[in-house]
């Protein structure tokens, strides 16, 4: 419990008090250079006994046998960290509009294949779904060695691999879920956090992908309102064209997801929307304004 201002102690407390194998632990924020989430599971790694730790998201949902299923996996293939892709549980408009473009995004800047080949330097994970082994979580650095990391996540599995340890990201879709965020605003916050870090902080990298959202998606939806304005000419024709080939290929993409396909036509706006939170977090970036989450700012 960091700082809580939800009912998270009280929810510990009561599972405390159920199961004596939990243990509340209150930390009363991070030191300068660590984030919140960091030093939270620093301190909670500093009372853990096990051979394997698990970290997971206080607000993400599990299947009772995540965690033992998880761990047979590990131990069957001789993974070192296992992450697991999660389920997004998506309620209000703008999380059907936005999450499903950003997602689609990451599986094309984060390929499972390449995250999960010995050979490549490529490494992600998820925090809602971390499961390490202790000894090379530790030989890493722990999250002490990413102590100021906003991603704490990829930088770990990046140090793991590095240092030699067998990293796995799978698809945990039937085994963890979460809600990310609620609202616009949060959308916004969240995203403009990550998305220029997850995009490495490379500036060409960054404006491949406004050109490939822009081309791919805006451009045919905004040529298609320009033709229904000003009538039919051949760039509006092409435009229906494109956009009518990109929502066909995105019905299939968003059912193998688990998104609701029948929100594929709003795949313009978000893309729209993606590319602005992009923008926003690279020039957050470059300006050194730093991020700001739960109350706290990070430089």
């Amino acid at each position: 419990d960091d700082g809580s201002t939800d009912r998270t102690p009280a929810i510990l407390a009561d599972a405390a008090r159920r199961d004596p194998r939990v243990r509340l632990l209150r930390v009363e924020g991070p030191p300068r250079g660590w984030t919140g989430k960091s030093f939270a599971l620093d301190s909670g790694v500093a009372l853990a006994r096990g051979g394997w730790l698990c970290f997971t998201d206080a607000d993400t949902v599990h299947a009772p046998d995540s965690i033992g299923r998880a761990l047979g996996f590990a131990e069957t293939h001789g993974v070192t960290l296992l992450s697991l892709t999660s389920r997004q549980l998506t309620r209000s408009f703008w999380e059907r509009v936005v999450q499903p473009v950003v997602f689609g995004l990451l599986d094309q800047w984060f390929p499972l294949g390449r995250v999960n080949d010995p050979a490549s330097p490529l490494a992600a994970a998820n925090g809602i779904f971390i499961l390490v082994a202790r000894d090379a979580y530790l030989a890493a650095g722990g999250h002490r060695a990413v102590a100021g990391e906003v991603l704490e996540d990829v930088a770990l599995a990046r140090r793991v691999k590095a240092g030699g340890g067998r990293i796995a990201f799978v698809d945990g879709a039937d085994l963890v879920a979460a809600r990310m965020y609620a609202d616009l605003g949060e959308i916004r916050r969240g995203w403009t956090k990550n998305l220029y870090r997850l995009r490495g902080r490379r500036p060409l990298a960054a404006l491949a992908s406004l050109l490939e959202l822009g081309l791919t998606l805006v451009w045919p939806a905004a040529g298609c309102v320009v033709a229904l304005v000003a009538g039919p000419t051949g760039s509006g024709w092409l435009a229906v064209l494109a956009l009518a080939l990109v929502l066909g290929a995105e019905v299939p993409f968003r059912a193998r997801r688990g998104d609701d396909p029948r929100w594929s036509p709003t795949a313009p706006l978000g893309a729209a929307l993606v590319a602005v939170f992009l923008l926003e977090s690279a020039a957050r970036d470059w300006l050194g304004l730093g991020v700001r989450w739960k109350d706290r700012r990070y430089t």
